[in-house]
């Protein structure tokens, strides 16, 4: 009978894991591929954002993450030295290499690929898609708000009178009476007129602007002449100032082939002061 016993949980211990191990497997096989996908929904407050990475480019991701759990990296200096890192730390993001991230802590000293889970990537772009929302629902409400009726000035008030025997006071317009002077008086220069709109660039003037930016090598993503198409946009607001834009549609090597990039220019004071990516609203150095 010890020896039957023996026998008989090795089997039912067999039969077990015959039965549960391809359940078990697939589980968690589908987990591991649920958390690498690179498309996530992200909800920001009340809203859900879809996140595609595998549709964005290096220089729209942003510039920061922070680590998900305790994430190693190797020492920058060499050998087998590693630094381990707390949940929670800023790190840099320097590019993306599927579906791993090459980041760098920001005292420069150790480096190296992470998985996208060991990060919050997912939730800083979706903050930043929410805030892009929240600047175009104002630029919207500016744009559609009435605009106040034009104010008549009223009638002077009629002269009253005690006398009745007296007509009423009308007041008289006083005449202006050239004086001529044989004295001859230097001319005075004309003024410089202002631009159109009280300091506002005309559309002309805000391409013109734009290329002058390029040309004088404010950003290094693109050249001039990668440029095919330009256009003057409208006022927006952006980090609580308003801006006049203007836009430059050029072409882009990526890691899914050639495509069209819309660069934004912030103009203030008749210069541009910022180039971002339209589409995310990130700094294009």
């Amino acid at each position: 009978m010890k020896y039957l016993k023996l026998l008989v949980v090795p089997l039912v211990l067999f039969f077990v894991g015959y039965v549960s191990g391809p359940i078990v497997g697939s589980i968690l096989v589908s987990e591991a591929e649920k958390e690498t996908t690179l498309v996530r929904d992200v909800k920001v407050r009340d809203m859900v954002f879809r996140v595609n990475l595998a549709e964005m480019r290096d220089s729209e991701l942003p510039k920061e993450v922070k680590t998900d759990g305790q994430v190693k990296l190797p020492a920058v200096g060499g050998g087998d030295a590693t630094s381990v890192l707390a949940s929670g730390r800023t790190v840099k993001l320097l590019n993306r290499n599927g579906k791993k991230l090459f980041i760098e802590t920001k005292d420069g000293l150790s480096k190296g690929e992470v998985d996208i889970d060991q990060t919050n990537i997912f939730d800083v772009i979706g903050r930043a898609m929410m805030e892009d929302l929240k600047a175009s629902l104002i630029k919207n409400a500016r744009n559609s708000a009435p605009q106040p009726a034009p104010v008549r000035p009223a009638a002077p008030p009629a002269v009253a009178t005690n006398n009745p025997s007296m007509p009423a006071v009308v007041p008289v317009k006083p005449v202006v009476v050239d004086v001529v002077d044989d004295v001859p008086k230097p001319a005075i220069p004309e003024p410089t007129p202002e631009p159109v709109g009280g300091g506002l660039l005309t559309p002309e003037q805000i391409i013109e602007v734009m290329k002058a930016s390029i040309k004088a090598g404010a950003v290094k993503e693109f050249k001039l002449e990668q440029v095919e198409a330009w256009k003057a946009g409208e006022e927006e607001d952006f980090g609580g100032e308003d801006f006049q834009t203007g836009l430059a549609a050029y072409k882009a090597e990526t890691i899914f082939g050639v495509k069209t990039v819309q660069a934004k220019a912030l103009i203030k004071g008749g210069k541009v002061t910022k180039w971002v990516y339209a589409k995310t609203g990130m700094e294009i150095r």
